[in-house]
Parts: structure tokens; C-alpha cells; sequence
């Protein structure tokens, strides 16, 4: 490999795989699983890295013959596959701009984002392409539409169809350093749905990062499970193995995911390093209080939601002796940001979190800088604009780096709403949540800035808040909302027990002694309003970040509800000349 990954800043996995394929032609490139043997054992496929560039390098060809070449915006819908790889490097070969987007936010949903796009080819499973065709994903009609795994799609070039003879020297994509590489769409959880758009080096600054945080050591092959969808070339792309996830990703949530069996494929294949949502890290961690080990694993990672110590401190136990559970803090503009340890958290940070400090999400990575700045939910042009904080004072967090995003492609509103420019020209997202700095330098987030309860003694926090009603024994977990209620706001707590109950005599008691914890708190002693609900909505892409908004409007029409039960009761009694 180079002594430095993408030298010219130029995101070409392509180039990764032939140098690779060059100098060790039969390392293992890409494992699937396929079925099962007599004995009941996995049967695995594996693919050399001669046989994916040989196949990456004859796709490219083909793509450039249908006019998929430089620049050309290509939506990918395709799962982790061996034909996924080969189709990714083949895009990065000919120096197309991937648009990468997930279905689970809702078929409507992918035709509205995806319509503000100039959409010119898509390159997908044959699903993706019905839905192209069924819900607008894009043209219904296009020339340059390719199908993979290996299926047909009417009016859809296969990758075999693609398949021409391979150049001896392949061509390197006319791309400069500068010019748009990826457009990753946000889930719209935590707001409109925006498109974020990636040059060339700042997708190679991501990579350069991940590397890092994945802790791949450069004097070995690393092998990596891409669980997380769009992370499958992080493996691939320091010359190392993917191992494909044996799950349905078209029917399965990550909520549904059968953990024994992707915990079975981590031990067959020995996977060195695993990053997942916070939901599948918790089911595998209920197979580690249960003994089971995966001592091959070094490196686990958890994002898109919180990670806890009933998560980080089984998983732990799982891992190989001196692995490490991360849980890392980012947004989809700024891949990662920040890294917290499993032991630092489980070791002092989650007592504070207990007590209404906040999520400690740790430090920032090297070349990552951050800033505290006093809350505006107005738009601000210049850092100079912005009052910085000092240590300990809450307020917005910004993030600045080489991988940072630096703007949303043909959306200029949300690039003026979401990004601030400092004096030197350089670029600061706004990450949406609210937080602080200790005098570690590590980072504490409370919530998202736009779930703020604003009441008239000051806001109150989602995760300075919910921990502390988290503590009881029959809580899973809790989401703090605000209802109008006239002029003022309301502050509510939604509840989600461990048995999933919302009715029974005992829930008053329950209520009140709720209601008594946070009247043992300054941050909680505002809330007067609990609410208990079966199954606290949560985020499509994750299934773990809870979705709020929808959340509050349940809470609005339950809180009057809960607000007459006692004068019913009253007027009861008095019927009855008690």
C-alpha cells in the first residue's frame, strides 16, 4: 500500500484494490456467506482482491460506455455484496458523484429529497429500482440505471452486461481534489432531510479518520464487518477484508437483526472490527451477560445514538483481551467527531450522567477542533458573530475539520442555516446539539438544540434530564418533550417501561415515584407530567435515536387526558355521596 492513503486527495478506491491485487494478488478481499452445510455449519464465498479488481476494472469500462463517467450524480441503493463492491469501486474508478440515501426514511420520502437532485444515473438492487420506477426515485426512465446482485431489471444494465475487456494501465478519473465526490442525504430525524455534499478530499479525510478510530495497523490485513450499510468500503479501502453481514438489509431494521447469527459469522470469520447502531450493539451485548465471546474482535464502535453502560460494559467482556468498545459522536456532515473509550465512560463519565450532567462524548480527534457558542436559531455568516463560551457553560456545538462537510449540494438555504465561516475562509458546521466543554477538553452533549423545553426560569436539556428518570429499575427509557399549553410550555416526560406497560394500578405509584426523583434534582424539579407509552418511536436508519417530534404530538393529546383523571375521579366520588 502508499505510505499515505488517497496522496492526491483523490477518492479512488479503484486505485486501492489494483495496487493491492498487484503485490498480493490473493489476499482476501470480500466474504459472503451462502448457505449452510450438511452439518449445519456457515459455507462462505470468498473473493481475492484479483478477482475484485479484475471485476472492478472491467465494470469501469462499461460504465463509461453508458455515460456514467466524471461528476456524473449516481444514486447507489445496494446492501453490502461482493457485486455492491465491485459496482462502488467501479463509480470511484470513473470518478462519478455517488448519491447515497436510505429507503427506510420512507418511499415518499427518498422521491422527495431525490427530486431536489439532478439525478442522472442509479445504480441499485433490482427493489430499488421498482421503487425508482414505482415511487420516482430519480427518472423512471434512464439510460444509465445498472442493476446489481446479480438479477435483471427491465430497461437496467447488468454489472455482466457492463463487463468489457480491462485495461492493462486503467485511466484515472479527471477529478480535481475539489470536486464533489458523495452526496450523503441526513435521515431528516432531527429536521428537514438535507444533502450533504462531500468533495473528493473531504471524503478522503473521512477515511483517513476512520482508519484511525477502526484502529486497522498497517503492518496487518484488517478485517472489518460493515453492519452500518454505507461503511462497507471502509474495509476495502486499507487494503482489507469485508466481511458481508448475514442480514436481509431490504427487510430487516436494525432493530430485528439476529444477532446469534451475525455474532456466529464475527467468530467463523474472525472480525477484527465492528461498527453498529446502538441497537444491534445492545443485542449482541444481551449474548455477552450470557457468556458468549468474540475474542477476535478488537474494536467495536457505536454511533447514531447514545451508547450506555448496559451496552458498553457486556460487550466488553465479549471482545478480545485489549479490544476496546468506542462510542463515537458525529453527525452526517462531520464523520465522527469525537471518540469516547468504554472504560473512561463506564469509569466515572455514566455517574455523571446519572446525576443530570449530560452525555460525556469525549474528546475530539486529532485535526478536529470544536467550540461552545451561546444558542442562536438564527442563521450566523461569520464566526465573529458567535459568542464562545467558557468550560461547563452549555450552549451550541460547532465542529471544524479536514473531513467536515462544507456545505449541501444545490441547497443553499440550509448551507447558510447550518455553516459558519471564520476569518481564515474555513468552514464550521453547526451539529444541532446543545453541550459543553470540561476542563479535560472532553465533550458533554445534553440534546439537540431544537428539543429544548424553553420554560421562563431557562430550557431544559433532553439528556440533562432523562438519565435521572432512566434510574429506575422499571424504566428502559425516557424522552423529554414540550407541550403548549397557552402561552407556556409544558414540560412532559414520556416513560417506556421494561415490561412495555402503559396500564395497571400499580402505574400511579410508579408516576409518583418518578415524579418524587425528579423532585429530588434542580434540572428535573420543573417536570410535574409523565406519560407512560408502549414503544418510544425511534429513528428509521438506526432504530435508536427517538423521534421527538412525533413524540411531543402524542404527548399533546395524552397530557389533557391525564390532566382530567383526577377531577373525574372527584365528581365520581361526589356522585357516589362520598
Amino acid at each position: 500500500m502508499s505510505t499515505e492513503l488517497f496522496p492526491n486527495d483523490i477518492f479512488n478506491l479503484a486505485d486501492i484494490a489494483l495496487e493491492v491485487s498487484r503485490r498480493d494478488h490473493e489476499r482476501v478481499a470480500v466474504v459472503e456467506p451462502i448457505g449452510r452445510n450438511s452439518d449445519g455449519t456457515r459455507r462462505y464465498r470468498k473473493r481475492t482482491y484479483r478477482e475484485l479488481s479484475s471485476d472492478v476494472e472491467s465494470v469501469a469500462v462499461g460504465l463509461r460506455d453508458i455515460g456514467i463517467a466524471e461528476g456524473t450524480r449516481t444514486v447507489f441503493m445496494a446492501p453490502p455484496s461482493y457485486d455492491a463492491c465491485v459496482a462502488g469501486l467501479a463509480l470511484t474508478r470513473v470518478g462519478a458523484t455517488t448519491v447515497w440515501i436510505d429507503p427506510s426514511v420512507g418511499y415518499l420520502n427518498v422521491a422527495e429529497r431525490l427530486r431536489r437532485l439532478d439525478v442522472e444515473a442509479f445504480v441499485g438492487i433490482p427493489v430499488a429500482h421498482l421503487g425508482r420506477i414505482t415511487f420516482g426515485w430519480g427518472p423512471r426512465i434512464m439510460a444509465k440505471a445498472v442493476v446489481v446482485g446479480g438479477q435483471r431489471f427491465p430497461g437496467a444494465h447488468t454489472l455482466a452486461s457492463l463487463r468489457k475487456p480491462a485495461p492493462a494501465s486503467p485511466r484515472s478519473p479527471q477529478v480535481s481534489a475539489d470536486d464533489a465526490a458523495a452526496i450523503m442525504y441526513t435521515t431528516g430525524s432531527t429536521g428537514p432531510a438535507k444533502p450533504a455534499l462531500y468533495p473528493h478530499r473531504n471524503l478522503c479525510n473521512i477515511y483517513r479518520l476512520v482508519h484511525r478510530t477502526w484502529r486497522f495497523d498497517p503492518r496487518e490485513t484488517p478485517v472489518d464487518m460493515p453492519v452500518f450499510p454505507a461503511f462497507f468500503t471502509i474495509g476495502l479501502s486499507a487494503g482489507g477484508t469485508v466481511v458481508i453481514p448475514p442480514i436481509d438489509f431490504v427487510r430487516q431494521t436494525p432493530g430485528k437483526v439476529d444477532a446469534r447469527a451475525v455474532l456466529e459469522v464475527i467468530r467463523d470469520c474472525k472480525v477484527q472490527s465492528l461498527f453498529a447502531s446502538p441497537v444491534i450493539l445492545g443485542n449482541l451485548a444481551r449474548l455477552a451477560a450470557q457468556g458468549e465471546k468474540a475474542p477476535s474482535l478488537r474494536t467495536v464502535i457505536g454511533g447514531g445514538a447514545p451508547l450506555y453502560a448496559e451496552v458498553i460494559a457486556p460487550l466488553r467482556t465479549m471482545i478480545g483481551a485489549g479490544g476496546e468498545v468506542h462510542a463515537d459522536y458525529g453527525s452526517t456532515e462531520a464523520l465522527p467527531a469525537t471518540e469516547m473509550p468504554g472504560i473512561e465512560a463506564i469509569n466515572g463519565a455514566f455517574d455523571a450522567t446519572a446525576r443530570g450532567a449530560g452525555l460525556c462524548v469525549g474528546r475530539p480527534f486529532d485535526g478536529v477542533t470544536l467550540k461552545v457558542i451561546e444558542i442562536d436559531d438564527s442563521p450566523i455568516a461569520r464566526l465573529s458573530d458567535a459568542r464562545e463560551l467558557r468550560p461547563g457553560a452549555v450552549g451550541e456545538i460547532l465542529v471544524h475539520g479536514p473531513h467536515v462537510s462544507p456545505g449541501y449540494a444545490d441547497d443553499p438555504t440550509s448551507t447558510f442555516k447550518n455553516k459558519i465561516i471564520d476569518a481564515d475562509g474555513g468552514v464550521w458546521h453547526r451539529l444541532g446539539d446543545a453541550g459543553y466543554l470540561d476542563q479535560q477538553g472532553r465533550l458533554w452533549v445534553v440534546g439537540r438544540v431544537g428539543h429544548r423545553v424553553a420554560l421562563a426560569t431557562g430550557p431544559l436539556f433532553p439528556l440533562l434530564c432523562e438519565p435521572i428518570f432512566d434510574a429506575h429499575p422499571r424504566v428502559r427509557r425516557s424522552a423529554l418533550v414540550g407541550v403548549q399549553t397557552g402561552a407556556s410550555m409544558t414540560p412532559v416526560i414520556c416513560v417506556e417501561l421494561v415490561d412495555g406497560a402503559t396500564r395497571g394500578k400499580d402505574l400511579a405509584a410508579l408516576r409518583a415515584e418518578l415524579l418524587d426523583m425528579a423532585a429530588d434534582h434542580a434540572t428535573t424539579a420543573q417536570i410535574h407530567h409523565v406519560l407512560f407509552h408502549p414503544r418510544l418511536p425511534v429513528d428509521p436508519r438506526h432504530n435508536s435515536k427517538i423521534e421527538r417530534p412525533a413524540l411531543a404530538r402524542w404527548a399533546a393529546d395524552q397530557l389533557p387526558r391525564q390532566q382530567r383523571r383526577p377531577v373525574v375521579r372527584q365528581l365520581a366520588a361526589i356522585a357516589l355521596g362520598r
